[in-house]
């Protein structure tokens, strides 16, 4: 059985939850500039923090993967200009997010409901509530998303780019999504990250998280490109 870890200081020591070993992981190595929160080894969930219910399993296959809830895995830094890279899969009608621009949480994973933004992994609820969503708030571009998706059963890849009050989501290199928040009480830098553990049933796996701060500049406005990793930098 794998180990079920509750990514908190006092069990990513060990790494062991009913007896059950550490993992084996070889570490992923991030692209250049970037840093790797969650290379698939048991020693990069060291400032992995669990908020309420439930938690992840360190898989055998060195992914993450979600397991009751509603809970909050989320990385001890904080951020103010990035870009967020990682890889998630659902193993059918699952649900996940990724949360970013909220405040340290503690033990409660509703600070990041109401004081930041879930980019949603879900493929089959109402257009502001799936997959590539500004969760409640702005649905993602439907015929881009569906064009980029993969299906349960395989990977996708989310490219979350903040800068300011601005996000940018793309899906398997494809932009998706354009959101520019205008509500004091959110995104107030700098600002945390973390992934959506839903409730019982719900099994999404994770695997290579990485980012790259960006330098201080002006934020792009509505309609203000956004570059992809393949851009130059802003001036």
């Amino acid at each position: 059985m794998p180990a079920a870890v509750r990514v908190n200081t006092w069990l990513v020591a060990e790494n062991i939850l009913d007896g059950a070993p550490r993992n084996a992981c070889p570490p992923i190595a991030p692209e250049p500039g970037y840093t790797s929160l969650f290379d698939g080894t048991s020693a990069s969930l060291a400032r992995w923090r669990q908020a309420g219910p439930g938690g992840f399993v360190h898989a055998p296959d060195c992914t993450l993967r979600s397991y009751g809830g509603l809970g909050l895995c989320w990385y001890d830094q904080g951020f103010t200009d990035y870009i967020l890279k990682l890889d998630w899969k659902l193993a059918g009608d699952d649900n996940s997010g990724v949360y970013v621009g909220f405040p340290n949480p503690g033990d409660d994973p509703w600070v990041a409901v109401n004081e930041g933004y879930e980019i949603q992994i879900d493929a089959t609820d109402g257009p502001e509530r799936a997959t590539g969503a500004i969760y409640g708030f702005q649905s993602a571009d439907l015929a881009a998303r569906d064009a980029a998706l993969h299906p349960p059963g395989r990977w996708n890849s989310y490219e979350i780019v903040v800068r300011g009050q601005s996000i940018v989501v793309r899906l398997n290199d494809t932009e998706i999504n354009r959101y520019v928040n205008t509500d004091p009480a959110r995104m107030r830098a700098p600002g945390y990250i973390g992934i959506q553990n839903h409730g019982n049933g719900d099994a999404v796996s994770f695997r290579n998280i990485r980012l790259k701060e960006l330098p201080a500049g002006t934020a792009p406005t509505t309609g203000a490109a956004v570059p992809a990793e393949s851009d130059p930098p802003p001036r």
